[in-house]
């Protein structure tokens, strides 16, 4: 009984987290994406930041995709699958923080406080998540693992 607590405990931390990340990415999305249209108009035209902001629109929506797709898999407790899409999370999860963090910096120096502000909060967010949720893919992983191996030896 207390495996069965133990594996709602994880699965409803790693919902919340993963759905607050989501969010956070699409809004982060949106955002770049805004500044991304406002310096492509023809008195602001600037193929520097135009280029960097269509990165960063890039790089945190392909990161809420892969969370998406964690979280399905979650969702339809297929967490063998988890191991494919699972190092290319880790990887953009950890270029994403780092990249906040280097935003922050860039902002701040441009006194640009809304996004700097943005991306501060973005950073710990994703990186809350990522510690959680690295742990407790493996823990499903394993305990649900454990447990087919059971059935399929009674039943075999």
């Amino acid at each position: 009984m207390s495996t069965q607590r133990f594996i709602k405990t994880v699965r409803l931390r790693v919902y919340i987290l993963g759905i607050i990340s989501i969010v956070m990415a699409l809004f982060q999305t949106g955002s770049f994406v805004a500044m991304l249209s406002l310096v492509l108009t023809p008195e602001y035209f600037d193929v520097q930041v135009g280029v960097g902001a269509g990165l960063m629109a890039l790089l945190t929506f392909c990161y809420a995709a892969l969370t998406a797709r964690l979280m399905f898999l979650f969702f339809e407790k297929r967490y063998e699958e988890t191991k494919g899409p699972e190092w290319m999370w880790w990887f953009f999860t950890v270029g994403l923080i780092l990249f906040n963090l280097l935003l922050v910096v860039w902002f701040s120096l441009l006194n640009d406080y809304l996004p700097a502000a943005l991306c501060c909060l973005a950073a710990p967010t994703y990186a809350v998540f990522f510690v959680y949720a690295k742990d407790d893919i493996k823990k499903l992983r394993v305990s649900e693992g454990c447990g087919l191996t059971k059935d399929v030896t009674k039943g075999g």
